[in-house]
C-alpha cells in the first residue's frame, strides 16, 4: 500500500480518535463542574475521569478550564430550535416564544406560553447544572462572572423579547406592563428557580412544568 494511501486511510480514523477524545473529556468535565463546582474541579481530575494524561486535556482545549467550560456549555445548550414572538430573539440561553398565529387570543397566548415552557424547562435539564456553576462560582472565578454575567443578559433579553411579542399582539393582561411581563419570565424560568424546585425541591420535571405554564398564565396573560 502506498504511502498516500496509507495516509489518506488512516486519517479519518484519527480525527475521529481525536473527536471521541474530545467528547470524553468534555463529558468528564462537565460531571465534575456540576458537582464539585468549577473552582474545586483540576484539570488532574478532569483528565483521571476521562482515563486520559493531562497533556492530552491542554493538547485538546489549550486555554484548559474555561475553554472546557465553554465546550461543555455549548455542548449542553446544543439541540434546542428558536422561534419568535414578531422579531427573532437575542442569541443566548433563555426561554424563547413561538409565533403568532390565527386562532383567539386566549389560545394563542397560552400556546406561546406552552412553548416557552417547553423549550426552557427541556434547556435547562440539559445545561441547567452547568449554569448553576457559573453562578455559584461567580463569585471566586472572573471566568465563571463572565459566563454567568452573559447568560442574564441573554436571558433577559430573550424574556424582553417574549414580552413585547405578546403586548403588541394584544396578550397581556391591561394591567401588565411589558417590563413587568420580561422580569416575570426572566425570574420564573431563570436556572436558579429551575434548581430550587428541580435539586433542592425535588420536583419532577412534569410537575416543575406544569407549575411553571399556570403561574405564567396566572400572573400575564388576558
Amino acid at each position: 500500500m502506498s504511502q498516500h494511501a496509507k495516509r489518506a486511510y488512516s486519517s479519518p480514523l484519527r480525527e475521529e480518535a481525536a473527536r471521541r477524545t474530545r467528547a470524553t473529556i468534555v463529558d468528564a468535565a462537565a460531571r465534575l463542574f456540576v458537582d464539585r463546582g468549577y473552582v474545586s474541579t483540576t484539570v488532574r481530575q478532569i483528565a483521571e475521569a476521562a482515563g486520559v494524561a493531562v497533556r492530552t486535556v491542554f493538547t485538546a482545549f489549550p486555554g484548559g478550564k474555561s475553554e472546557l467550560f465553554r465546550e461543555a456549555l455549548d455542548a449542553a445548550v446544543a439541540g434546542g430550535s428558536a422561534v419568535a414572538v414578531g422579531d427573532e430573539p437575542a442569541p443566548g440561553r433563555g426561554p424563547r416564544p413561538g409565533r403568532v398565529a390565527t386562532g383567539t387570543a386566549g389560545s394563542d397566548a397560552e400556546r406561546i406560553v406552552e412553548q416557552v415552557v417547553r423549550y426552557g424547562a427541556d434547556l435547562l435539564e440539559r445545561a441547567g447544572g452547568l449554569l448553576m456553576t457559573s453562578v455559584e462560582s461567580s463569585g471566586a472565578d472572573p471566568d465563571m462572572r463572565r459566563f454567568a454575567d452573559e447568560d442574564a443578559r441573554a436571558t433577559a433579553d430573550n424574556a424582553r423579547t417574549i414580552a413585547d411579542g405578546l403586548h403588541r399582539h394584544g396578550l397581556l393582561r391591561d394591567d401588565v406592563s411589558v417590563e413587568h411581563a420580561a422580569h416575570v419570565f426572566y425570574t420564573l424560568g431563570s436556572p436558579q428557580v429551575h434548581a430550587l424546585l428541580r435539586r433542592d425541591c425535588g420536583w419532577d420535571v412534569d410537575e416543575y412544568r406544569a407549575w411553571l405554564t399556570a403561574t405564567l398564565r396566572a400572573t400575564l396573560l388576558r
